[in-house]
């Protein structure tokens, strides 16, 4: 069996002396979507960037295609796996299409210009996520959900096989929420890696066939969605009464109390 795209072992997680994950192990392969649910300040976003080779771990190791992320260069890291982090920085004015074809920066040398194929790549990634004719339009004209947009079809424009991304949906209407959540699961049943992390439950029921839990205090669990999503383990994860309804076409809905 090939090397999974992604895999965390024995991982210890921690900010300050606060423990986020103990003893993670994690293993994503091609063909997978997971999802990363928990709380507010459980460190979702920590984990993924950790996983990103962004933060350093407390212990383990976390492996692309079975090597060691802190062994590789920055930029054969970035051939294999893209982030998607939950806010995007825009310290220099450039239009959209400028920006979406930062996502082709791991593949040129460090004197090449962007080619006609890596626009055609940005331009298709831009029309993906509703953005086409945007392409002139200066990026500080545009809507949160527009500039969330942007991120996302830069991400497609860097074209990795591995994506991680942190609240994906932040800023969008309910419509483009399950436009590119319908995207990235069809990029997994392509044969891509997806991880992200979520606040709705019903979503990541919807889309992942994977999730991993967060409790805190260094308490996770991780495995298949349909096993994992109970009102049992929900209530606890989120300290909060959580209720299952089950429609009759036979999805199941999650609703608090």
């Amino acid at each position: 069996m090939t090397a999974p795209f992604l895999a965390a072992r024995a991982l210890d997680l921690a900010v300050g002396r606060r423990l986020l994950c103990g003893q993670l192990e994690l293993e994503l392969r091609a063909g997978e979507c997971w999802a990363i649910l928990g709380g507010n300040g459980v460190g979702k976003s920590t984990l993924l960037h950790t996983l990103a080779g962004l933060r350093p771990a407390q212990g383990g190791r976390v492996l692309l295609r079975g090597e060691d992320i802190a062994g590789l260069k920055r930029r054969a890291v970035a051939r294999r796996l893209g982030l998607l982090p939950q806010d995007s920085a825009d310290p220099f004015p450039s239009n959209v299409l400028e920006t979406a074809l930062i996502g082709r920066h791991p593949y040129l040398g460090r004197w090449d210009g962007e080619t006609e194929a890596d626009r055609t790549l940005a331009r298709d990634a831009l029309a993906a996520m509703d953005l086409a004719g945007f392409e002139t339009r200066r990026i500080d004209t545009l809507s949160g959900g527009e500039r969330r947009r942007l991120a996302m079809a830069t991400l497609l424009t860097q074209d990795p096989p591995l994506m991680l991304l942190d609240e994906p949906t932040n800023h969008l209407d309910l419509h483009q929420q399950i436009t590119l959540l319908q995207r990235l699961r069809a990029l997994a049943d392509g044969g891509r890696g997806v991880l992200m992390s979520l606040h709705d439950v019903n979503l990541a029921a919807r889309f992942c066939d994977h999730v991993l839990l967060l409790f805190g205090k260094g308490e996770w669990q991780g495995g298949i969605t349909s096993s994992l999503l109970t009102p049992e383990l929900l209530t606890r994860l989120y300290g909060h009464p959580i209720e299952a309804l089950h429609g009759t076409d036979g999805r199941t809905a999650f609703v608090a109390h």
